[in-house]
């Protein structure tokens, strides 16, 4: 697991908070998966028993980003643009990438660099551990001083899966996925929630936290004292909802709120309409989702656990107070809100507006948030420009160091939402939007249709959502029919058209594969 780093001890030595050469900071991102807004520190609508006391430290000496967006609402696409600053059409990642052949279609151009790329040339060492789901199997790009295998979708074959040896280590047999380790004595289907298979020390993203913290300590002890950049991502809360004990008992249902839109039958037409992603909470009684919001909520709780590994590393190696702290998550879930569960075709909050919390190297003096807008698009320019690197043209995201650092000037009059398609190979549902500090604008493309000249399928695009957000935080009340807001609806078309241009999105035309996976059974369909 020690990959290309010569890691040498004889002195035993720490950094005693010494800057690197050229006064470059560490840089430290962990990435949860699938985990909402609302359940960040001091967030309105979080429960209060929900439990969160490591991102609670942090926050108090950070900027909490209340406003802050995911490229697209799934991991592909979310992840890969995470990591290399620019947009899902602009990657061709715009899907979920999944250990079927019909998926090697979309594969990371390797052309498109990530972080890593960028910082090794400044002398980092660079490390992964945790989820990838990039569609690169076992190459982790320039992330390749220190790197864990824990799933299928992120190796090249089942020798290279620490989650199945490990398991047989241990005399306990493994799924070669680890989001399917959960107890299936104790585990309840209908509702996806049950405990792990594992204990809390032997599941893998306690696993994969401990070498991320193993990865700072000997980083301590490097004699060059090299900065690095650590990128720490784990599965939890994505359903299954499954912790290991004492997580996933941590919250009794009683003590759960459920969405105040649990009700939006409208909205529940909207997604069904699209597809089969989403699902509809009806299929579920109120107790039944309060036990899912109970182990969603263990599982959010179980994330802090595993920050709170990573951090006591840096500082007990004195590496904190030179390390520019992220904690983030790919894209949200819709738990019931607006009648719907999972993710899917749709560009609601809960899905979109991501956990932010940024902390600068030695800390800010109070407690920051700010509503002003920011995406994940903005990570590595930001990053790069913090650690002294040249910033490409190509990258599509602006310099929040500003926002960073306290200050309340918003970089964004708007930011960008996009939707393929939940997996490469089904068939798209293409979506469009345009998100400012007060509306929201949702397009959707239809297609393919009419033919044009060398056989090119027509897509086009039609205005779906809008939302005054300033008098409809909860978006229920969709305005795209209503004559008195066609002005409005115009203007946001209009930036969301001028930002199309400027990044070079074809929208309405969308990528297609070459073959249709069956909805539920059936032979493949190919595209005409």
């Amino acid at each position: 697991m020690l990959g290309a780093v010569e890691w040498v001890s004889a002195n035993g030595g720490r950094r005693n908070g010494r800057r690197h050469a050229a006064g470059r900071p560490n840089v430290v991102l962990i990435v949860s998966d699938q985990q909402r807004a609302d359940t960040m520190p001091g967030a309105a609508h979080r429960p209060p028993v929900m439990g969160t006391p490591h991102l609670d430290w942090l926050a108090q000496r950070g900027m909490l980003f209340r406003s802050a967006f995911c490229a697209s609402p799934l991991c592909t696409p979310a992840r890969v643009s995470l990591l290399s600053g620019i947009y899902p059409h602009a990657t061709g990642m715009v899907a979920n990438h999944q250990p079927r052949p019909i998926t090697e279609e979309m594969r990371l151009p390797a052309d498109v660099p990530l972080l890593a790329d960028y910082l090794k040339p400044l002398g980092y060492v660079c490390a992964y551990t945790g989820n990838w789901h990039l569609g690169t199997g076992s190459d982790r790009r320039g992330f390749s001083d220190l790197v864990t295998r824990s799933a299928d979708f992120d190796v090249d074959g089942p020798h290279q899966n620490e989650t199945l040896w490990f398991g047989a280590q241990v005399g306990t047999p493994t799924d070669a996925n680890y989001v399917r380790n959960y107890d299936p004595a104790r585990f309840d289907r209908r509702i996806q929630v049950g405990p792990s298979l594992l204990p809390l020390a032997f599941h893998p993203a306690t696993r994969d936290a401990y070498a991320a913290a193993h990865f700072i300590r000997m980083m301590a002890i490097d004699p060059p004292h090299r900065p690095f950049c650590l990128v720490y991502s784990c599965h939890e809360p994505h359903q299954p909802f499954v912790s290991p004990r004492p997580f996933d008992t941590a919250y009794l249902p009683e003590q759960m709120w459920l969405p105040k839109t649990l009700r939006d039958p409208a909205a529940v037409a909207l997604a069904q309409a699209r597809g089969q992603r989403l699902k509809a909470a009806a299929q579920w009684n109120e107790d039944d989702l309060r036990r899912m919001w109970a182990a969603y909520g263990g599982a959010v709780s179980y994330v802090d656990h595993l920050v709170g590994i990573v951090l006591e590393a840096l500082i007990s190696t004195e590496a904190w107070e030179n390390t520019l702290f992220v904690f983030t998550s790919d894209h949200g879930e819709m738990l019931g809100s607006h009648g719907l569960l999972f993710k899917g075709e749709a560009l609601f909050e809960e899905l979109v507006n991501v956990p932010l919390l940024v902390v600068p190297p030695g800390g800010l003096a109070a407690p920051h948030e700010t509503g002003r807008l920011v995406t994940h698009i903005d990570l590595v320019p930001t990053l790069l420009r913090w650690c002294g690197a040249e910033v490409p043209a190509a990258l599509q995201g602006k310099d929040i160091r500003a926002l960073i650092k306290g200050g309340d000037v918003g970089v964004h009059d708007g930011v960008a939402l996009e939707y393929h398609s939940t997996d490469w190979g089904e068939h798209p549902m293409p979506l469009r939007g345009w998100r400012t500090e007060d509306w929201k604008y949702v397009e959707v493309a239809r297609g393919p249709g009419v033919r044009v000249p060398f056989g090119a399928p027509r897509w086009e695009a039609e205005s779906a959502e809008l939302y005054d957000l300033t008098n409809d935080p909860l978006e229920t009340r969709n305005l795209i029919h209503e004559p008195a807001y066609a002005a409005q609806c115009r203007r946001l078309r209009d930036q969301l058209y001028g930002w199309l241009g400027e990044s070079g999105d074809r929208w309405p035309e969308v990528a297609l594969p070459r073959e249709f996976l069956p909805p539920r059974g059936g032979a493949r369909s190919r595209r005409n």
